[in-house]
């Protein structure tokens, strides 16, 4: 019982874990989204 209720905090802290790197993961998208729109790729 006890080790089960454990298991189950385990899990979900893992869930969280990988919602929260997805999270950073679009906002580092977005981010690099907005840098190419301020700083354009120069030509040459």
């Amino acid at each position: 019982e006890e080790q089960q209720k454990i298991a189950d905090c385990m899990s979900s802290l893992d869930e969280l874990i990988a919602l929260e790197a997805q999270k950073l993961d679009a906002l580092k998208q977005h981010k690099k989204g907005l840098m190419q729109q301020l700083f354009p790729q120069e030509v040459g």
